[in-house]
């Protein structure tokens, strides 16, 4: 404001005209554009969140003996699961990165929390992998009956799904 009041008062011609014209070329950035798009099952290792998952198919039942579990007497599939940490960086899977669906489509219940207690090869809490390191653990949940078992991955920016026939 006082360089405007100092040009007028001395009649001085300031020159307003500036190029605007910058060429900003937003395409240099490259975009990752790969997805993953099979559907993976027993055996089959996998890449998510930069650590390798690997389910195993020797999966075993046990049943819910909690008298004050609202799944009392229900039966629980015990599924080995192997993650091996790629990154360079100490890390783990994150408990809310997946979500597990019975044959009838619906969520089932993840039951980590009722045999966290009982066992220390709960894969929710198994917790982080040093650079290379690996680890097996398991993933507790409902058996809702005879089927297809889907795990959908998603850290919401790569997703991943695994289909697992499930039967006792």
């Amino acid at each position: 404001m006082l360089l405007f009041t100092i040009a007028t008062l001395c009649d001085y011609d300031y020159d307003y005209d500036y190029d605007y014209d910058y060429d900003y070329d937003y395409d240099d950035e490259e975009e990752d554009t790969s997805t993953d798009t099979g559907v993976y099952g027993f055996g089959d290792s996998f890449d998510f969140d930069e650590l390798e998952i690997t389910f195993g198919s020797d999966y075993t039942f046990t049943t819910v003996d909690n008298q004050y579990s609202e799944h009392y007497g229900k039966d629980v599939v015990k599924v080995p699961v192997t993650i091996t940490n790629n990154s360079t960086d100490t890390h783990g899977l994150n408990m809310f990165y997946y979500t597990i669906y019975g044959p009838s489509g619906t969520k089932v219940s993840n039951m980590a929390t009722l045999f966290y207690f009982d066992n220390d090869d709960v894969l929710d809490y198994a917790g982080d992998l040093r650079s290379g390191a690996s680890y097996t653990k398991y993933m507790y949940f409902i058996y809702e009956s005879a089927g297809t078992y889907v795990f959908e991955f998603d850290n919401y920016s790569e997703e991943v799904e695994v289909e697992l026939e499930i039967s006792k």
